[in-house]
């Protein structure tokens, strides 16, 4: 799955660029899935005081979900390489009155936490982004013995089945990055420390109106979208608007159901 130096390096300033630009309106753009959030702060309540870290955090859509369902015997690590993020990310909890956090801008092949210091590590649709050997090394060192790792994802065949990988030409093609269970579990394997506890799915019913989808199409919702030249994009939006008038008859109300994958792993030294 790791792309070829000179191939890494152009995806990463593509992607690096794209965060920037997309960071004022991501969250309102993006939606939350509340499901594992309520799944992994459940996990984690029983503990008198929690150190945690989001790896990839982006504007803390998923980080002050955790914040606010634990309350302030957690302190959050808010960890992303994009500045922008960060600074959306910090205003959205100053918003808030939640102090309980420390931003850190940090690549999540070298997280700058002390080894042995945290009860639980996230990584929310964002693992795609990362080395998965690096993110699963660093993860296992900052964890305590029995803490936990939570990635939660999107698959390859799990994309497919959404309202872009069925009606978005070509999306399931461009978005290679993405993996599946198989492929996770094997590189888990490799790593003595990290056993996988279980495995989760969630299912969200979606519904939105195609103007919305459009919308978020523009605004390039998804990284994949930046993978298009700017006439191949055209081209597919307008097919893909075609699509969907082909295939629903209320476009008010387009529905279907997205799929992700919880990873729940446990660290034992």
């Amino acid at each position: 799955m790791e792309p070829k130096p000179g191939k890494k390096n152009s995806v990463l300033d593509k992607m690096h660029d794209h965060f920037l630009h997309i960071a004022p309106q991501y969250c309102n753009l993006r939606t939350t899935d509340l499901g594992p959030m309520l799944f992994i702060t459940n996990k984690l309540q029983d503990l008198p005081s929690i150190h945690a870290a989001d790896i990839g955090c982006g504007a803390g859509r998923y980080s002050i979900k955790f914040v606010q369902h634990l309350g302030e015997k957690c302190h959050l690590f808010c960890l992303d390489n994009n500045r922008e993020m960060l600074r959306h990310l910090k205003s959205h909890f100053m918003e808030n009155r939640i102090t309980n956090f420390t931003p850190i801008r940090s690549d999540s092949h070298k997280i700058p936490l002390q080894t042995d210091s945290l009860d639980c590590v996230m990584s929310f649709n964002a693992v795609h982004h990362f080395s998965l050997s690096d993110f699963l090394k660093e993860s296992s060192r900052v964890l305590k013995n029995n803490g936990k790792l939570f990635v939660y994802t999107r698959l390859r065949d799990q994309n497919a089945k959404t309202i872009w990988g069925m009606h978005f030409p070509s999306f399931n093609k461009k978005e290679d990055r993405l993996y599946e269970l198989d492929e996770l579990k094997a590189a888990f394997e490799k790593d003595l420390n990290l056993n996988i506890n279980s495995v989760k799915f969630f299912e969200h019913n979606r519904v939105y109106p195609l103007e919305k989808l459009v919308e978020q199409v523009k605004n390039h919702h998804y990284s994949t979208f930046k993978f298009y030249k700017k006439q191949e994009f055209k081209e597919a939006l307008h097919k893909f608007v075609q699509n969907v008038l082909n295939h629903y008859d209320d476009l008010d109300k387009i529905s279907w159901k997205d799929q992700n994958t919880l990873l729940v792993v446990e660290n034992r030294q």
